[in-house]
């Protein structure tokens, strides 16, 4: 089982992309990916949330 310490993870962005990694969106196809209410396109576009955390495929690393 995976451990994600809560300190790393921004609470103004996707957490399910912070804890999940960047294919949380394609496994649950979700419906606010590329629209601007989507709260991870910084994550996606980064690859870092926004305390500098970097987010890969399977969720952040650390």
């Amino acid at each position: 089982m995976r451990r994600v310490n809560l300190s790393h993870i921004s609470e103004e962005e996707c957490q399910g992309i912070q804890i999940n990694g960047l294919r949380h969106c394609r496994n649950i196809n979700c419906k606010w990916q590329g629209l601007s209410a989507c709260l991870g396109k910084n994550i996606i576009r980064t690859g870092y949330n926004s305390k500098g955390y970097r987010i890969c495929e399977k969720g952040m690393l650390s």
